[in-house]
């Protein structure tokens, strides 16, 4: 499932969990906080949040990336950097490694 997909799922079911916790009757703050625990803090939901913050590079970075990777002889992984973070850092050494080329 992807990153978006995950995220707006858990967020469903949260809300699922909080609209019953509202609804007449008697309640139960522990069980629904545990519930929410259960949703919220799942490590792949948490995963899928930290991806979905994570800015993709960008096609300039990309070209960027490759036009470097030519230069300095290297293999090529514009397609392996998944944020614009990376890209940076990876075009910063390229960069260094094609002038020493």
């Amino acid at each position: 499932m992807d990153p978006e997909r995950r995220v707006a799922k858990a967020l469903e079911d949260a809300q699922g969990i909080l609209a019953q916790y509202v609804e007449p009757g008697p309640r139960n703050c522990e069980q629904t906080i545990d519930r929410l625990l259960d949703v919220l803090d799942d490590e792949a939901v948490v995963q899928a949040i930290e991806d979905s913050r994570m800015e993709k590079p960008t096609p300039e970075q990309l070209a960027e990336l490759k036009r470097l990777s030519a230069i300095a002889r290297v293999p090529d992984e514009s397609e392996i950097v998944t944020s614009k973070e990376a890209a940076e850092i990876r075009i910063r050494d390229l960069q260094e490694k094609a002038r020493m080329e």
